[in-house]
């Protein structure tokens, strides 16, 4: 067998080490959801959030509480 040492170093793992990952104590559970709509809306959401600077999921569920706050529930 070759003794020699390898022309390149070998990468290191990022998931090696599972303390180096931190998750916040306080953060909420939360449910995942799957929605279906038409092309052009979902083009108009994905423009919206974009502007306001946010993901989709997040403007998705501002909209959904202003709402809900608006009719009461």
């Amino acid at each position: 067998m070759n003794s020699k040492p390898l022309p390149f170093k070998k990468r290191e793992n990022p998931f090696e080490n599972p303390t180096a990952v931190t998750v916040p104590a306080t953060a909420p559970k939360r449910d995942k959801y799957t929605a279906t709509m038409e092309r052009s809306l979902r083009k108009r959401l994905k423009i919206a959030s974009v502007e306001k600077g946010v993901v989709v999921s997040e403007f998705i569920e501002q909209a959904v509480t202003e709402k809900l706050e608006r009719e009461g529930f």
